[in-house]
C-alpha cells in the first residue's frame, strides 16, 4: 500500500490500513457518552438476596423536554423531579432552550416492568414476587395519599417476606420520528432501584438512558440496532436487557455452575 503524492508514491506501513480502521472504530466509539450507570451501597452483598418483590415501575410527573442535554456519562433529561431522586444527585434547573415539551406515556412503565419481570423470573436462586401481588399489598395499608419509596419497600418487605425490593422510574420515553433509515430518533432514559425493606436503604441503582445516534456517531450501537433507527419500545428492550445484566442479584447458582464446568476435565 502506497500515498501518492505529486505524481510519486511513497510506500506505507503495512499496519497504516489497520491502524487507521482502528482509529476511526474508536472515534466512533468513543464519542458516546455510557449508557448504563450503576452505584452500590458499601453494605450491598447479592448472595444475601434470595427472594425478590418486585413494585410496578413508575413514570416522572413533570412534563419533558423533547430533547435532552448531556450531563457527563449518562445522559437524561433536562429537567427531573422525582421523590425517588437519590441523596447527593444533582438537578439540573430547565432552560428554555427546547422546543417541546411531552409528559412520559404510563404504558412505557407497564412495558420496562414487565421487560424486568421476563429477565429475573428465570434466575436459578431467586424468588420473585411479581407487580401484581406487590402492589396489591399495598392496598391492604392504612397509608394516605402517595407514601414514599422507602415506605413502600418496609409495607411490602414485611407483607411478602421478601430480601428486596425492586422498583424504577421512567424518565424518558421519546418515540422516534421518522424511519428506520431515517428518523429524529428515539430516546429512553429509566433507573432501576434494588431496596432493602427492613430500613428503606437503596442498595443498588441502575440508570440508562440512549438517544440513539447515526452511523457516524455511533458505529457499535448502530449496528446493534440492526443497522437502523429503532423505537421507543425497542430501545427500551435493548436498556433493561443492559441493565439486567449487570444486576448481580440471583446470579449464584448460574456462576457456580459454570466454575464446575470450566474446572472439569
Amino acid at each position: 500500500m502506497s500515498l501518492a503524492i505529486n505524481g510519486g508514491s511513497i510506500p506505507l506501513p503495512a499496519g497504516f490500513f489497520v491502524i487507521s480502521l482502528i482509529g476511526w472504530w474508536c472515534l466512533g466509539v468513543g464519542c458516546v457518552p455510557s449508557k448504563v450507570q450503576i452505584q452500590a451501597a458499601p453494605e450491598f452483598d447479592p448472595s444475601r438476596i434470595t427472594s425478590l418483590a418486585i413494585l410496578p415501575f413508575q413514570t416522572i410527573k413533570t412534563p419533558q423536554w423533547g430533547n435532552s442535554s448531556t450531563r457527563g456519562g449518562v445522559r437524561d433529561p433536562e429537567e427531573i423531579r422525582t421523590q425517588f431522586r437519590l441523596p447527593g444527585t444533582d438537578q439540573v434547573n430547565g432552560t428554555d432552550s427546547r422546543k417541546v415539551r411531552y409528559v412520559v406515556p404510563a404504558t412505557a412503565a407497564h412495558r420496562i416492568t414487565t421487560q424486568v419481570v421476563s429477565a429475573l423470573v428465570n434466575r436459578p436462586s431467586l424468588r420473585v414476587i411479581g407487580p401484581e401481588e406487590s402492589f396489591a399489598v399495598l392496598g391492604k395499608g392504612s397509608q394516605k395519599g402517595e407514601p414514599s419509596l422507602s415506605v413502600m419497600a418496609q409495607e411490602v418487605g414485611t407483607q411478602l417476606k421478601v430480601d428486596g425490593i425492586l422498583t424504577g422510574l421512567v424518565s424518558t420515553y421519546r418515540e422516534r420520528e421518522g424511519s428506520r433509515l431515517g428518523a429524529n430518533p428515539a430516546a429512553v432514559g429509566f433507573e432501576v432501584y434494588l431496596v432493602r425493606p427492613s430500613d428503606g436503604t437503596i442498595l443498588w441503582t441502575g440508570e440508562f438512558f440512549e438517544e440513539q445516534k447515526p452511523l457516524n456517531q455511533d458505529v457499535v450501537g448502530f449496528f446493534e440496532k440492526g443497522g437502523g433507527f429503532v423505537t421507543a419500545d425497542k430501545l427500551a428492550e435493548l436498556g433493561v436487557e443492559k441493565v439486567m445484566k449487570a444486576f448481580p442479584v440471583g446470579l449464584a447458582d448460574t456462576g457456580s455452575a459454570q466454575s464446575l464446568r470450566e474446572g472439569s476435565p
